[in-house]
């Protein structure tokens, strides 16, 4: 699973996180949600400083893994989990709710050490990642292709206004809505904020896989480096 990982080394993009050695396969963990649902993630990791990965409609977890590698080698403590009713996680798909979601991994992050933690979100993981960061207090916040609305999530202007963490927002310039949403996102939003449109047409964790995908890496990972640092 470690392929785009792989890819980005020999371009030598990400070269600081390139040859650290093998790493120690993800720890399997579950914590519960505010009202009571039982959520499945996979932790990678150690340290201070921690990444929660959110995933889009309709993947799982797994869709973070080589991403999530990559925190790894960069010393981050990554968890990426399965929202309620997808992959390992107990409850049913309510996508209206999943920002409660977001919020117990960000606490579960904390309880494993965590003092310093970003969500990073993938499409309707971005639009949750931006409503739990309007209620709990972050370090960072970064949406690949986030909507501003999605089967009953929604973050509108007063989400934006009350995150006060720095924000990075990145979408493709061909992916339908996405990169107007961002600019929108980005126009809505209160203090330090950053916007990056690339060319090409893909969504979410494929921003991270595809033809702009080194860029992409290397954007979240200098945002990460400048707010969150590993050390």
């Amino acid at each position: 699973m470690r392929r785009a990982a792989a890819a980005a080394c020999v371009a030598a993009l990400l070269a600081p996180a390139c040859g650290t050695g093998p790493q120690a396969p993800p720890r399997t963990i579950r914590f519960t949600t505010e009202d009571g649902i039982e959520l499945a993630g996979d932790l990678r990791g150690e340290g201070e400083a921690g990444v929660v990965l959110a995933h889009m409609f309709p993947t799982d977890r797994s869709s973070w893994e080589d991403f999530a590698d990559l925190l790894d080698d960069e010393g981050y403590l990554a968890l990426n989990f399965d929202f309620r009713g997808y992959g390992g996680s107990g409850g049913s798909r309510d996508i209206a709710l999943i920002w409660q979601d977001v919020l117990a991994a960000v606490e579960a992050l904390r309880e494993q050490g965590a003092r310093r933690v970003a969500v990073i979100g993938a499409s309707m993981g971005g639009t949750a990642a931006l409503v739990a960061a309007s209620r709990t207090d972050l370090d960072a916040v970064v949406t690949l292709s986030a909507p501003s609305t999605f089967m009953g999530i929604s973050a509108p202007p007063e989400v934006l206004q009350a995150v006060d963490e720095p924000k990075l927002f990145v979408a493709a310039q061909s992916d339908g809505q996405a990169a107007t949403t961002a600019q929108s996102f980005y126009t809505q939003a209160s203090g330090a904020k950053r916007l990056e449109i690339v060319s090409g047409s893909e969504h979410g964790t494929d921003l991270l896989e595809g033809g702009r995908a080194e860029i992409v890496r290397m954007q979240v990972l200098n945002f990460l480096r400048s707010q969150v640092p590993a050390a």
